[in-house]
């Protein structure tokens, strides 16, 4: 897909500058979260003393000296009950999570050893919960299901910024994430994230509220995922969608978490050989990234072996040593061969 024409090149020539920067000085700059009121790690209220220990030295902190709370399996059923598959829900809580908000950059999520549920899952929900802007680590010592990370998430964000999240956006985040993992089961993670994600975006944006408008979204979406919905799907959606429409979101504050979990879905998908219309890309490549390039930062921290030798990984800034290496080869070729067209073909290999 050709996304600039000669034509169109003057028009946007600032915003393309501005990519351009983005991408040549990413390996030069390291972006530091700023916490409004200072980090707050969860942890599932089964774990055992040994299981906990390896949970806090993988998050890198000292209980003694950092705000916990402790999850349990009613409290996470008091949102998921309904909701989640049984099998999902079980009956303990192991996940647990480390929560720092920020002054900017949207929702970046890294999870461990959490199996239903990917990181882009967790920071478009986190978005309909009401959250707007944190860096986010969720982790269990094994696999589990995650379906308890969201509930502690949205309780360590409520004591670590000090704001109070509604209890119906709460509801309606499990709700979608709910959603979207039994749609991740027919169609995949990503292409379930990225269709969820991206149909309530223009659901917010364009201020839909009309089943027939709603559903034609939902199509549409699809279709740029390269997914066919059946009936009973696309219902379900619609439902969701209807719920998120009637809560009044404001756009602006959370479009960088729409856009930047959009980019790394299609980013991903890209990675693994599929053809994905990316419409819009400019913008979405520049909110990724920089705010992955901060959120990449903070998750250099964290090393994945201390909880087992082949835990389950995702993050949202899964391109970022892709977008570095393009990076660097663009810093040595600019002044050659322009910058303008090597930063068209970035951005076209990265969703192309």
């Amino acid at each position: 897909m050709k996304i600039l024409k000669n034509n169109k090149l003057g028009k946007i020539s600032k915003k393309l500058t501005a990519v351009a920067a983005a991408v040549v000085m990413m390996s030069a700059f390291a972006g530091n979260a700023l916490a409004d009121s200072g980090e707050v790690v969860t942890l599932g209220a089964n774990l055992n003393a040994n299981q906990k220990r390896e949970i806090l030295n993988y998050f890198g902190v000292d209980e003694s000296r950092t705000n916990v709370i402790y999850v349990n399996n009613q409290q996470e059923r008091k949102y998921l009950g309904g909701i989640a598959p049984e099998a999902q829900l079980g009956r303990v809580t192991m996940s647990s999570s480390y929560v720092v908000p920020t002054a900017s950059g949207g929702i970046n999520v890294k999870t461990s050893n959490i199996t239903w549920v990917t990181s882009s899952m967790i920071a478009s929900t986190l978005a309909t919960a009401g959250v707007e802007n944190a860096n986010v680590v969720a982790a269990a010592p094994f696999p589990v299901s995650g379906t308890g990370a969201l509930t502690g998430i949205t309780m360590a964000f409520e004591k670590s910024s000090g704001e109070r999240l509604t209890e119906d956006k709460k509801k309606l985040a499990n709700k979608e994430l709910v959603t979207t993992g039994n749609l991740a089961e027919s169609v995949g993670k990503d292409k379930a994230a990225g269709i969820i994600n991206d149909t309530k975006k223009e659901v917010i944006k364009d201020d839909l509220n009309s089943e027939k408008e709603i559903q034609e979204t939902v199509k549409k979406v699809a279709d740029n995922y390269n997914v066919n919905l059946n009936t009973g799907d696309i219902n379900v959606i619609v439902n969701l969608m209807k719920d998120i429409g009637n809560q009044n979101y404001n756009y602006k504050d959370i479009k960088d978490t729409l856009n930047n979990v959009s980019a790394n879905v299609k980013n991903n998908l890209s990675q693994a050989g599929e053809k994905i219309e990316s419409s819009g890309i400019i913008d979405k490549a520049s909110s990724w990234l920089k705010n992955n390039k901060d959120a990449s930062q903070f998750f250099d921290k964290f090393d994945d072996s201390k909880l087992s030798k082949d835990a389950v990984v995702s993050t949202t800034s899964t391109g970022l040593d892709q977008a570095k290496k393009v990076a660097g080869e663009l810093a040595d070729q600019a002044q050659k061969s322009g910058i303008f067209d090597k930063i068209i073909d970035f951005i076209n290999s990265f969703f192309n």
